[in-house]
């Protein structure tokens, strides 16, 4: 049970450990980078964006990146769906 609890730890942790660089923040399009999220099933990454951004002073479009994050987890919704996993 505490190895369990210790993994869950670990990868809940791996956004910590690994932070993002300029090149992560400075994608061609910000909504595109939200669907990409999205549609591999990734929860929404916002709030990590914004201060990770911020440490080389470039600013998130945090409502193009939802919005784009959105159709992309409809779209994931669709397919996970269709091959029957809840």
């Amino acid at each position: 049970m505490i190895a369990r609890l210790a993994l869950l730890a670990l990868l809940l942790s791996g956004c910590a450990i690994f932070p993002l660089s300029e090149a992560d923040c400075r994608p061609a399009s910000w909504q595109q980078r939200g669907y990409d999220d999205g549609y591999f099933g990734h929860p929404p990454q916002d709030m990590r964006l914004v201060p990770e951004c911020a440490r080389f002073g470039i600013p998130v479009a945090a409502g193009e990146y939802l919005e784009g994050w959105r159709a992309g987890h409809d779209e994931w919704e669709r397919l996970i769906g269709s091959i029957g996993i809840d």
